[in-house]
């Protein structure tokens, strides 16, 4: 269990460190935060397009996550040697593979925490803004200190980045995605309001994917180069997507709608076998090269 959690341990903190995984957080961020802060027409609900763009962002931007963090590591940890070394010790391949997906879902997490928070805090500033907006008979505008919230969200990681890696030799994307959380976590006690745990249920549908995808590209980085299984895993994404309806369910919030965490049970019951099959899959199969 002690090489188990190292393995995963480690790769998270790999993925979380690498400039590719910074810059999707950051093109995701962008996304839910300038989205909203841009749309001006409310469909008859001021945080219909906050929640749209939110959850959306994860789903797309999630997948990605996953897919690329996962490929990457698995692939660099076999052509650098570092694989058949752990294989040769007490470690079997299963152990391997399996904590090599649960460190790569383990980084996925951080990066949902953040936008799920940045989501949540457009939306809340989206109600602020709209009730501001019925009382002054102005346009209706996400409210400034949200906004703030999460354009901080945006770019402060970079300047602390930049800093602590100037000063004090700190991995700078690590460092920047650190910054990220923990700006997202603060921004979620300004104002916060009952929007933010109606959210939960359809951020936690988000998650279920990415751990389907996670397990997949690590198994096909196990066993195929890294374009190939690139490629298997953007197949595998759009043979998903008749399935998306499923888990991203932003519709099902409006009108003050909400998701029973029944469907989330019934959902991840429903994944299970699908990230069974990706783990047996990266277990049984021959290796076409390593």
């Amino acid at each position: 269990m002690r090489r188990f959690t190292a393995i995963a341990k480690t790769t998270a903190l790999e993925i979380l460190a690498e400039p590719l995984s910074l810059l999707v957080l950051s093109a995701s961020l962008a996304l839910a935060v300038f989205a909203p802060a841009f749309h001006y027409h409310q469909f008859g609900e001021p945080s219909r397009m906050a929640r749209d763009a939110g959850l959306s962002t994860l789903f797309v931007g999630g997948m990605l996550f996953a897919i690329v963090g996962a490929v990457r590591s698995v692939r660099r940890e076999f052509e650098s040697g570092t694989a058949a070394v752990a294989l040769s010790h007490p470690v079997t391949r299963v152990q391997f593979l399996v904590a090599k997906a649960c460190g790569a879902y383990a980084a996925f997490l951080f990066f949902a925490f953040v936008i799920g928070a940045a989501t949540a805090v457009m939306v809340n500033g989206s109600l602020i803004g709209a009730a501001v907006a019925q009382k002054t008979g102005d346009i209706p505008r996400i409210w400034g200190v949200s906004y703030a919230c999460g354009v901080a969200c945006v770019v402060l990681p970079y300047l602390a980045g930049a800093v602590l890696n100037r000063f004090f030799r700190f991995r700078f994307a690590l460092s920047a995605f650190v910054t990220a959380i923990l700006i997202a976590l603060v921004s979620l006690f300004y104002r916060p309001s009952v929007s933010i745990f109606r959210l939960a249920p359809a951020v936690a549908l988000l998650l279920l994917p990415a751990a389907f995808f996670s397990m997949a590209a690590t198994s096909a980085a196990a066993l195929l180069k890294t374009n190939a299984a690139s490629a298997v895993c953007a197949l595998l994404a759009a043979a998903f997507l008749p399935f998306a309806g499923n888990y991203c369910l932003s519709n099902a919030l409006a009108g003050d709608g909400a998701i029973p965490w029944s469907y989330f049970a019934m959902a991840a019951i429903a994944a299970l076998p699908a990230t069974v099959a990706a783990a047996v899959a990266g277990v049984l199969f021959p290796q076409t090269q390593t």
